[in-house]
């Protein structure tokens, strides 16, 4: 749902047809109720309100009316809602009009916030307010050091057999059912430097040269690189650094490598910088290290969520929501749904 304001007789109507192809037969300006029919644009969304309340005599409250604005909604794909700004200027003295100015403003507030985007129109001409894009943030494909649960960092080690086969599986699977939250589709993608995420992004999406950022190479483990729990107990030297790490519930710098702070900011940084590239775009996939979505995630989704609460498996992800403002900065991230 795309959500068009501004004054009165500011050219929203026409901003609406010329922006979005929309013809004037598309369009329903007939005020409440709405009739079914193939409507692509719902205009003057102020007067049904107004409307609703007069022919309710009271009785119909601000959440009647916003829910059956949102059964509109629901019924109409990518439906755009043109309605006037009346919550600006003098206020006024008869109490009917300040409910119905009021009842609207509250309206557009929910709305704004649910809309996919947002534009105010002012002399026929719009500025985005809010705009939405989706991201799919998929860990890479299982490499030997991965299934022998070794700490791979910056080693930097292709995926293995196992992780291609398990890849294409997950990809054939989105093919037969058509896309949906298996591996969706996607018009960019955005890989870290190393092999494990540049072969899977590859494997794929192989009609995409990706674009690579370098500061979302997953962790440098240090002295722990390549090795799993066991060999660490096992070692004399790196055992009890290992246990102090441990105790520290993995808050601590990894020995001679990084600090799990260390690598949260250089990926958030790296993620904001991103940002205007990512509004370019309807859905963006990131093929990514697990520390690196674990990351981004817990700094960025809201409501916000512990660091560890983004773990996933190899070649599983998340499919995100951005809305971004009209200058390309985030306003809001939610996290919709998992990739299996």
């Amino acid at each position: 749902m795309n959500l068009i304001i501004g004054g009165a007789y500011q050219g929203k109507k026409e901003y609406a047809q010329k922006t979005y192809g929309i013809e004037e037969a598309q369009i329903w300006q007939g005020g409440y109720p709405v009739p079914e029919g193939k409507w692509r644009c719902i205009n003057d969304l102020h007067k049904i309100v107004k409307q609703m309340l007069q022919n309710a005599a009271g009785r119909q409250t601000y959440q009647d009316i916003l829910s059956y604005i949102r059964q509109l909604v629901s019924k109409i794909p990518n439906v755009i809602l043109i309605c006037d700004e009346i919550g600006l200027g003098i206020i006024p003295l008869n109490k009917s009009e300040r409910e119905y100015r009021e009842c609207v403003g509250r309206i557009l507030c929910e709305l704004a916030r649910e809309a996919d985007t947002v534009e105010r129109v002012h002399c026929s001409v719009g500025q985005v307010i809010k705009h939405t894009v989706y991201i799919s943030i998929i860990r890479h494909g299982s490499t030997e050091g991965n299934l022998q649960g070794r700490y791979e960092g910056i080693t930097d080690k292709p995926l293995c057999e196992a992780g291609k086969k398990e890849l294409m599986r997950r990809l054939e699977k989105r093919n037969m059912c058509g896309g949906g939250r298996i591996i969706p589709p996607a018009e960019a993608v955005i890989t870290s430097p190393l092999k494990r995420c540049q072969e899977t992004a590859q494997l794929l999406y192989p009609e995409i040269t990706p674009v690579i950022i370098k500061d979302f190479r997953e962790t440098d483990f240090g002295l722990f690189e390549g090795k799993n729990y066991e060999e660490l107990m096992a070692d004399e030297n790196l055992a009890p650094l290992y246990q102090a790490w441990i105790d520290a519930v993995g808050k601590a710098p990894f020995p001679e490598g990084e600090s799990p702070e260390q690598m949260k900011m250089r990926c958030v940084k790296a993620f904001e910088k991103l940002l205007p590239m990512l509004a370019n775009h309807d859905h963006t996939a990131m093929i990514l290290h697990g520390g690196t979505m674990m990351s981004i995630l817990s700094a960025f989704v809201t409501p916000r969520q512990d660091y560890y609460d983004f773990q996933c498996e190899n070649g599983a992800g998340y499919l995100c929501r951005l809305e971004l403002t009209g200058d390309g900065q985030l306003y809001q991230m939610k996290c919709i749904g998992s990739l299996a």
